[in-house]
Parts: C-alpha cells; structure tokens; sequence
C-alpha cells in the first residue's frame, strides 16, 4: 500500500484508489494543499469541523490534531474512501472523529439516495449529472442533507470539496454557530451561472469573502461581523 507523507499528517492509500494524477499530487505535496493552509489559517482548538468530500481523511486528520477528534466528522460517498479515511485517522493517532457515508444533498432533495459517479481518479467522483458519461460506476449511496449535518455536529467550520455538488447546496439556512465556510468551486462543471448560486447562496447566509486563506478555486468565507 503507497504511503505518503504531507507535513505530520501519513496517508495510507491502496493501490486501486490511486490514478495518475493523485499520486503526483501527493509525491510534490500540491494534494489539497489550497485547503490545508485555509484551514491551517483559521481553525482553532475551539472549532468544530464537518469536512464534505473527506477522500483520504487528510482535512479530517489536520483539523483532528489541532481540535481533538472529537470535534471533527467527515462525509465520504465512496464506500472504499470511507475506509481509507478511518485507517488514516487511526494512523496518525486521532481519536473519537465520526466519518459517514454518503453525499450531501441540500434539504430539498426528495430521495433518500442519490446516484454517485465512481472515477478512477477518486478525487473526481461527484453526484452523477445528466450529462455525466465517463465514470468506472454509478453507485447508490446515501443522501445526507446539510442542515441535519450541521445541526448535529454543531460546526462552526465548514470545508467543503464535492466536484460540483456545492452549486445548490448553500440553498439552506446555515446555523448561527456556523462562522467559516472553506469551499472549492467548481465553474468548468456549471458555468458562470452556476458559480453566482454558490456565491448567492453564502451571501442569503450572511457569508462575506475572506481574502485570508483564499487562493484560485479554493475560496474562503466568513460570516460578517467576525474576526477575519
């Protein structure tokens, strides 16, 4: 099984997770590292943490050794990543962090699953699109719907990198305890209208955009009022 090693945190990744691009990612240390240093730059010991799109754990396993694990809960649709993130959290020692299967759908989804595209690359993986044709699987998994995920975890910070999934999600109305959003957008899958619904939608949420952590894609909000 490769093993990877990105700053304290080693990630465990069996073969048949890894495409070419991912292992790259890893080897020169660019895997997720936009997120990494936004939450390096913002979490403190006294945050909460719900990581959507958890892949390898790696997020979960940052915010783990600065919060506790406890204070950490993970959501994974792919049913092989799910257990590579517990195997990783076990690794580099975090305790009591909660990680669920499934993917997160905005309150209004109906269904109690949605279809899920499996890739070869696991990183691209994302809620099948009608216009969705290359994928290794469409898999069933579970719809988690935002607001109960918020509630339960009681997250004060959100990070967020589902492939597309974010365009509706924000269509909620976020906790008061919720004062960070870490977000990859994704404006090649949906466009420039796509793009102002996610941005609409942290905006209904009293969300402003923090320049501090933000880079490219990887985009950082805060609720208005608070420390930047």
């Amino acid at each position: 099984m490769p093993v990877f090693q990105l700053g304290e945190i080693t990630l465990d990744i069996p073969a048949e997770h890894l495409g070419a691009r991912v292992q790259a990612a890893l080897e020169r240390g660019s895997f997720e590292r936009d997120e990494a240093r936004a939450l390096a730059r913002h979490f403190t010991p006294q945050d909460r943490l719900l990581d959507l799109g958890s892949g390898t754990g790696y997020m979960v396993c940052l915010a783990g050794r600065i919060a506790g694990g406890s204070a950490v809960t993970g959501v994974e649709a792919l049913p092989g990543m799910v257990e590579v993130a517990r195997a990783n959290l076990l690794r580099n020692g975090i305790d009591g962090a909660r990680l669920h299967w499934g993917a997160v759908v905005p309150d209004s989804h109906a269904e109690t699953h949605v279809r899920f595209a499996a890739r070869r690359q696991f990183w691209a993986s994302a809620i099948l699109r009608d216009e969705d044709t290359r994928y290794r699987a469409a898999l069933q998994v579970p719809a988690l719907r935002l607001t109960a995920l918020l509630q339960e975890t009681r997250a004060t910070v959100l990070s967020c990198d589902i492939e597309g999934g974010e365009q509706t999600l924000f269509e909620v109305t976020f906790p008061d305890s919720l004062r960070l959003v870490i977000v990859e957008i994704h404006p090649k899958l949906y466009g420039d209208a796509g793009t102002a619904q996610v941005l609409d939608g942290l905006r209904r949420n009293n969300m402003v955009y923090c320049a501090k952590g933000s880079v490219g894609t990887t985009l950082v909000f805060r609720r208005i009022g608070t420390e930047p």
